[in-house]
């Protein structure tokens, strides 16, 4: 009787913990005495492996291409920035791990209804019975294509059809298959030239960035177009093609960053920014993030793939006797193409740090007065105590901005370059208020040393956990090192030396160290200590004032990544969200196409409905709202400058037209004010503005007139005895006050002025395909020094407010 109500109570038991715990549930796997079918994730990490005598994994495999520890599966609590908990899957370096058969090197959420393959014989279903009872329809259908003998599929949509004919009619034999695959899915979107420009507007409104969507769609599709262009057009017709897109995602990017500006203006008096926070920002910064990321494998694509599509049409230009006018045109779309979404990528770039930075400027001072052991539990049970809440604010936007970017498919070097901007910004900002006003603060007592080293080292171990263990050790170090002067008892520290304070310090200069030793000091009340003095050698560094203060400038820099995209055309599973508005788009163009919808040779039943027309003749997509016409021409935005300014960043978008009663220092802002200036000859509270000092870009509507103004061509000069006869200034040292290689001069009968098409004003954007975009004054004139006699000049029309600004700079020097 036991044995029955134990087995009852054993089953009943199971059932209550399957209903409410995640789990495994194993579909394929390799030895049915050992394997389990149910796997329980109920502890807060499990560790998934082979058994061996010194592994003992609580989830053991026995296939024999397991590792001893394979993968880690632990639970994320709900937390202040967390609003729910979640299960991340972690594999072990060499391990064969993938989620819905696309393999994975890093951490990842699993959500209700993921694939799990580990090694080649495991294949388990993940299920969270809380979360839904019925598995995702995505799930469905890579179950089902891992059986090609089941039902068909739509060809259109993917939908599912039914068997007619019962369950054997017209049921062709399955093909061999060597694992739990999903078949190889057709690349491929074809469409007539005449589709072209509504197709390209169509892929740019076909998803929502805040929406559920895989965010490269874009960048898929356009790829697939310009593949297709150069593959079966005439020679010579995807260079249009890939301006034409690049221009598009340009200018939705300057119209996305304008709304924001107009958004933002709101936070200019003290009390509102006060009160600014990430949260505000998200929803914005979602768009701008988004167009980043696909830019970055659209350029990426263009930059791989246009050698090869030039060398083929030249090679069909040779056959067929083509005009050179073609190839040299072809040449000079594909350059100006690249140069346009290298812009945007440095463009959206410096937003993004913008915005970011500036919620960090108003949450990062009260860093230097927190108190990180108010918060300190005494249960022995708590084994982390929570952040401190000033450190609490910081961190969350660290977090914010690390989660939009993952979200959002950002390359991660770019990722990383962003953080180490972020922390750089983050270290300068507090290390000049330290040492500026610090002293009134308090801060160079040992007991708010003390306190000021333990909040960093919570904030680095933080940023340690968050992946950023090495950015933030480079990029705090100096906050750091005054924070552990500072923390050191004053019996220990008297009995420094100054050789002895600058080889434990290393990260601070002289006239630094010198500062915070005078300070300490006057804390310390101990007059002037003799061994503190600076030796002979250092003396002359260490009293100059003007060297205290970190300069804005010394920025990092924005490097565009080489390798890890992820827009891969010949990949051999895509994801079914992508392949689900592939399949959308080649509906779409049938439906352009077909006369009659409701023809014999139309999609089946299951296909989605095309949704009402906009007014510009593009039908909606599925849950999408009419917008306005594709075809309509907005204003051109003009764009803000930003309180970081990246050295690669294109700003004479702030141009304006001249139907324009703005001019081009509208939102421009004294430099020294920005945190942007070297602190050189300035003052201090020019180097620690106050929080309400923070500048809040504006916005303004420019003429699409000016577009008439701004086009790109290419230019070939030859060198002649005099050289090339013309001049070139940095915009950042005219009126203009935005960074870029202009024409300062042109002499009289030179190869520039013979060319007759160069104007002083014009920009020089690259030279002999090297981009100049970002490139200071001098690395311009070197580039142009070893280019050899023949030189091949990207350059961009400048209108006339721009021509204007550079000629007044020629004229007053």
């Amino acid at each position: 009787m036991k044995e029955r109500v134990s087995e009852r109570w054993g089953k009943d038991s199971m059932r209550y913990s399957l209903y409410h715990s995640p789990h495994l549930l194993l579909l394929q796997g390799y030895s049915q005495q050992h394997d389990s079918l149910v796997y329980l994730l109920n502890r807060e990490q499990h560790t998934v492996g082979q058994r061996t005598q010194a592994s003992k994994p609580s989830i053991s495999l026995s296939a024999p291409d397991i590792l001893p520890l394979h993968c880690t599966i632990r639970r994320l609590r709900a937390s202040w920035h967390r609003s729910e908990e979640k299960l991340v899957l972690e594999p072990i370096a060499g391990a064969s791990v993938s989620v819905n058969f696309s393999a994975v090197t890093r951490t990842v959420v699993l959500r209700h209804g993921d694939l799990l393959s580990l090694g080649l014989y495991y294949l388990l279903l993940y299920k969270d019975p809380m979360k839904a009872q019925p598995l995702p329809a995505q799930t469905l259908l890579r179950l089902r294509a891992l059986h090609p003998d089941g039902p068909s599929v739509c060809g259109t949509c993917g939908s599912l059809l039914k068997e007619q004919g019962g369950p054997n009619a017209n049921r062709q034999s399955p093909e061999p298959s060597d694992g739990p695959r999903a078949p190889r899915r057709r690349l491929q979107l074809e469409f007539e030239p005449e589709a072209e420009d509504v197709l390209l507007r169509r892929i740019m409104t076909l998803i929502e960035p805040g929406g559920d969507d895989h965010k490269l769609t874009p960048a898929f599709l356009l790829c697939l177009c310009i593949q297709h262009s150069a593959t079966s057009f005439q020679p010579g017709d995807f260079g249009q093609l890939l301006l034409k897109a690049a221009k598009m995602i340009q200018r939705t990017v300057w119209e996305r960053t304008r709304e924001l500006a107009e958004k933002q203006s709101q936070h200019q008096d003290p009390a509102a920014l006060s009160c600014f926070t990430i949260a505000d920002l998200l929803p914005d910064l979602q768009h701008i993030l988004f167009w980043m990321s696909n830019a970055i494998e659209v350029l990426y694509f263009v930059q791989q793939k246009s050698p090869t599509y030039i060398q083929s049409m030249e090679e069909e230009m040779d056959v067929k006797g083509s005009k050179e006018s073609l190839f040299s045109s072809t040449i000079t779309a594909s350059e100006e193409a690249m140069t346009v979404l290298e812009e945007v990528i440095m463009y959206t770039f410096q937003q993004c740090v913008y915005y970011i930075s500036k919620c960090l400027y108003v949450s990062l001072p009260a860093l230097l007065e927190c108190n990180p052991f108010q918060n300190e539990s005494h249960e022995g049970w708590r084994a982390a105590p929570p952040l401190p809440e000033e450190l609490r604010r910081v961190v969350l936007i660290y977090q914010a901005a690390l989660d939009l970017l993952q979200q959002y498919e950002v390359h991660p070097e770019i990722t990383s370059q962003m953080f180490a901007y972020l922390f750089f910004f983050s270290n300068t900002l507090l290390f000049n208020q330290l040492l500026d006003k610090g002293s009134s603060l308090g801060c160079f007592h040992w007991s708010q040393g003390v306190k000021l080293r333990a909040s960093m080292r919570l904030l680095l171990e933080w940023l340690r956990g968050a992946g950023f263990e090495q950015l933030s050790q480079q990029f705090f170090a100096k906050l750091t090192s005054v924070a552990n002067l500072l923390a050191m008892p004053g019996s220990q520290l008297l009995q420094m030396t100054w050789p002895t304070l600058r080889a434990e310090f290393p990260a601070l200069s002289p006239a630094q160290l010198h500062r915070v030793l005078s300070q300490c000091q006057t804390a310390m009340e101990v007059g002037n200590v003799a061994a503190w003095q600076p030796w002979d050698e250092e003396s002359t560094a260490a009293f100059q004032p003007d060297a205290v203060l970190e300069s804005f400038d010394n920025h990092p820099p924005i490097v565009l990544p080489s390798a890890g995209f992820k827009v891969d055309l010949e990949v051999e599973t895509l994801d079914d969200n992508i392949y689900r508005h592939l399949l959308y788009i080649r509906h779409f163009l049938w439906s352009l196409q077909s006369k009659s919808p409701q023809g014999s040779e139309g999609p089946c039943s299951h296909c989605p409905h095309i949704g009402p027309l906009h007014p510009g003749g593009l039908p909606a997509a599925p849950g999408e709202a009419p917008t306005a016409a594709a075809g309509q021409r907005p204003g051109s935005p003009q764009l803000p400058p930003c309180l970081l300014t990246p050295p690669t960043t294109p700003l004479n978008f702030d141009s304006a037209g001249p139907e324009s009663p703005q001019g081009t220092t509208k939102g421009l802002q004294d430099p020294r004010r920005n945190g942007m200036s070297s602190t050189k000859g300035g003052s201090p509270e020019g180097c620690s503005p106050t929080p309400y000092d923070f500048p809040t870009p504006e916005s303004s509507s420019r003429s699409s007139a000016t577009d008439d103004f701004c086009y790109v061509f290419v230019v070939e000069l030859e060198r002649g005895a005099l050289g090339l006869g013309m001049g070139l200034i940095d915009g950042l040292h005219t009126p203009l006050g935005s960074p870029g290689i202009y024409i300062r001069t042109l002499i009289e009968g030179s190869p520039a002025a013979a060319d007759g098409r160069l104007a002083i004003g014009d920009r020089i954007l690259a030279v002999n395909g090297t981009s100049l975009i970002g490139a200071d004054y001098q690395s311009a004139v070197d580039l142009i020094r070893s280019g050899g006699k023949k030189l091949r000049f990207l350059v961009a029309k400048s209108d006339m407010e721009i021509a204007k600004k550079i000629i007044s700079s020629s004229a007053s020097s």
